[in-house]
């Protein structure tokens, strides 16, 4: 091999062996948006969310008209364990709230745009596991 070579592979090797520690991913939370983007759904952008009864790293937004909380946790048993927290979020409006894997998930259709819950329950379907 060439040290050109060599270089271009431990380069390639290096970026893909990043944790993503920057602002440009979120790891966990991003595998939920894509998700929901793979879905056809269409989130917004999200932003840092002060929901200290539900989680620290929290960011929210929305799918269409329909709120939604991301909560990154340290472990897939902490997200689990929130998913009470997430449920008082969601309030009286038809919502859930669900881990996936590090992710605690909830939404809530404060708008009213989804009284029947077929976008929540797919927005909950196209979460990975």
């Amino acid at each position: 091999m060439t040290p050109r070579l060599v270089s271009c592979v431990l380069l390639v090797a290096a970026i893909a062996c990043d944790k993503g520690g920057g602002a440009a991913g979120n790891g966990p939370r991003d595998a939920v948006l894509a998700a929901w983007k793979k879905g056809g759904q269409s989130p917004s952008a999200l932003t840092a969310a002060s929901v200290p009864a539900v989680g620290k790293d929290c960011q929210s937004g929305t799918v269409g008209a329909i709120d939604v909380l991301l909560c990154v946790y340290p472990t897939a048993a902490d997200a689990k364990a929130a998913e009470d927290a997430g449920l008082t979020w969601v309030g009286d409006t038809t919502g859930a709230a669900q881990a996936s894997g590090t992710v605690l998930i909830a939404i809530s259709d404060r708008r009213k745009s989804d009284p029947s819950g077929r976008t929540i329950n797919q927005l909950m379907k196209l979460a990975p596991k």
